[in-house]
């Protein structure tokens, strides 16, 4: 429910646009001898928006474009190149391009965005579980070694990859299911910050064998010399809020090898609870409805177990049956 919300409120916002920043150069950009025309801008509304990149082909007239315009609740972006910028000689626009409107590149991605990439490509809506509505199997690693804090880049895709994690409410381009289709992947992993000095990575749970820190909008966990993202607020995968300057992770609970989180959709004050296997990294999203924004999770487990609050009647689970029941939704294997 939350994810469709928040599509709609992308396409409602998009009626309402201004176009400003305009800039225009002329240059060769090609080394053709013959005059190309740049021009950069931004247009975008309460909800959405992004930075335009075009260029017209002074020889052919062609016009191309790359934009990386969107939802504020998107904490990454898939930008694609058509067919006809790819092309060889069409190289020195794509680079002048790519300049404008990219940060940095990066080979591979860093531990939360591998996250989200191996969760786009293995998770499932549950319509008949009792306790879980959604699971998401990244199965994902330790990282050895110091604490990598993500920052804005970006990593080139294609194939399935892109077509996996390219999602848009407008109309898709026909020919992006050609296989030598490419795009790029933009991380905005500033979102996960309040601040420059990144004072929104926080300790909120330890035990003896882990620590839980938590950024704006994500999760990870420390154990000796290793660490693992285990939770990321991805608009497309466990929804987020509407515009990302608000925080969406309330709250984390470590019982065991298993973690709680508490994800707040300020908005629309709503709130959902996961449940995660740290070691395996499988997490799942609990059927349950908040009786209050407010609550915390203490209050919800107050006698180890929580309840469903359905139209028909109210369903208890305690914490050890939910916790066999996500033991047996792994999507994949290792």
């Amino acid at each position: 429910m939350q994810r469709t919300f928040l599509v709609l409120f992308f396409l409602i916002s998009s009626h309402v646009f201004g176009q400003r920043d305009l800039e225009v150069r002329i240059d060769d950009f090609n080394n053709d001898k013959i005059i190309d025309t740049l021009k950069t801008f931004y247009e975008g509304g309460s909800g959405f928006g992004g930075q335009y990149v075009q260029i017209v082909n002074g020889k052919t007239n062609e016009m191309f474009q790359l934009t990386n315009n969107g939802c504020f609740c998107e904490i990454k972006n898939t930008m694609l190149v058509s067919p006809k910028l790819a092309k060889k000689e069409n190289a020195p626009f794509l680079e002048i391009m790519k300049a404008h409107i990219l940060p940095k590149k990066r080979k591979h991605p860093e531990g939360s965005l591998n996250w989200i990439i191996k969760s786009a490509h293995s998770n499932v809506f549950l319509d008949n579980n009792a306790i879980f509505d959604f699971i998401a199997d990244p199965q994902n690693d330790w990282i050895e070694g110091e604490f990598e804090a993500p920052d804005n880049y970006y990593i080139e895709i294609k194939g399935d990859t892109l077509r996996q994690l390219y999602a848009t409410p407008y109309n898709v381009p026909e020919w992006l299911h050609e296989k030598d289709t490419k795009g790029f992947l933009v991380y905005y992993a500033h979102n996960h910050y309040r601040s420059k000095t990144r004072d929104s990575i926080k300790l909120s749970d330890s035990n003896a064998l882990y620590k839980v820190f938590n950024t704006s909008h994500g999760v990870y966990v420390q154990k000796g010399n290793a660490y693992k993202w285990v939770f990321i607020s991805d608009i497309a995968i466990t929804g987020a809020p509407s515009k990302l300057r608000w925080e969406s992770i309330k709250q984390t609970k470590l019982f065991g090898k298993y973690l709680l989180v508490q994800q707040n959709f300020p908005l629309i004050e709503s709130s959902e609870l996961y449940v995660i296997n740290i070691e395996t990294g499988i997490c799942g999203q609990l059927k349950y409805n908040a009786p209050d924004f407010d609550i915390t999770i203490e209050d919800l487990f107050k006698d180890e177990t929580i309840s469903n609050h359905t139209k028909e009647k109210q369903i208890k689970h305690t914490l050890k049956t939910i916790f066999e029941e996500l033991e047996k939704q792994y999507l994949t294997k290792k």
